[in-house]
């Protein structure tokens, strides 16, 4: 049986990555590989000592790096995705959670002192937000809404085995009314990266990501917020507030908006860039 050596492999799989990666990505993307495939961590790598992959093993590794050279992106590949701590299922149905949204949780869940709040999740996605705020607010109760009817079996699916007291419904945003009522609270991350931005965009995510829970027209790029905040004044209880993710952008814009509706007290959050990336407001 032939030997390998952990460090040779890790910098051997960086190597086939870094080329459609670059170095940053294709060495997260080893770590990842080397342990998903051989049960190497990084301690391993250090160490560096001998290990012996069988056949089976061989053929996995070979088949996982074409596809992330394929810029297949690894949460698909193993249906799976970490936010706020909590492992939630993906496909190519949803979005892959972002990092930055995990703040969104915990400005809500800072905001104030909630006693067994409503809410409710707009554009939900896997649910992750959905879910990840019904575990992390006691006693609350959501609700989440999506136009995909593929991506509500994903929040399911992720309410179940997470044990979140959250359920979802169907909800095309720009053609229907928010059916439940006197909620404390509505937050949603709609599409808002404009079509002008593609060319911007890593091909991980144009080319296997939802194009439907990204991309927003350049002629009307704030349409899902003036929608939801015209729609959440017969959703919301008085005093109930709105939240959003946003495009960073539109910070200014998103503030004007919220005056134009009617709520007061608008606000706009940073992310950890130090990026425009969250909006809130209250219903009076």
């Amino acid at each position: 049986m032939e030997e390998y050596f952990p460090r040779n492999t890790f910098q051997d799989t960086v190597a086939l990555l870094n080329p459609e990666l670059g170095l940053q990505e294709g060495q997260a993307l080893a770590y990842i590989v080397l342990d998903k495939i051989f049960r190497i961590s990084k301690t391993d790598i250090i160490v560096n000592r001998q290990f012996f992959p069988d056949s089976l093993q061989k053929k996995k590794y070979d088949l996982l790096v074409s596809r992330l050279i394929n810029n297949e992106p690894i949460q698909y590949i193993f249906r799976e995705s970490e936010f706020y701590g909590y492992r939630f299922y993906v496909d190519k149905n949803v979005l892959i959670p972002r990092q930055e949204t995990e703040l969104l949780i915990q400005i809500i869940a800072n905001y104030k002192k909630w006693d067994k709040p409503k809410m409710a999740d707009i554009g939900t996605g896997s649910g992750c937000i959905a879910c990840s705020l019904a575990l992390t607010i006691s006693d609350s109760k959501l609700v989440g809404y999506d136009v995909s009817t593929e991506a509500l079996k994903v929040a399911q699916y992720n309410a179940a085995r997470l044990g979140a007291d959250a359920v979802f419904s169907p909800l095309d945003i720009l053609k229907d009314e928010i059916p439940h009522k006197d909620l404390d609270l509505i937050v949603s991350n709609p599409p808002y990266v404009m079509d002008q931005e593609k060319q911007q965009m890593q091909k991980n995510v144009l080319e296997f990501e939802p194009a439907l829970a990204l991309f927003v027209s350049d002629h009307d790029p704030l349409i899902f917020y003036k929608t939801i905040m015209e729609k959440a004044k017969f959703a919301l209880k008085k005093g109930g507030v709105l939240f959003f993710e946003i495009n960073e952008q539109f910070g200014k814009q998103t503030l004007l908006l919220f005056q134009h509706y009617g709520y007061s007290k608008p606000k706009i959050y940073k992310d950890l860039n130090d990026k425009q990336r969250f909006a809130s407001a209250v219903l009076e």
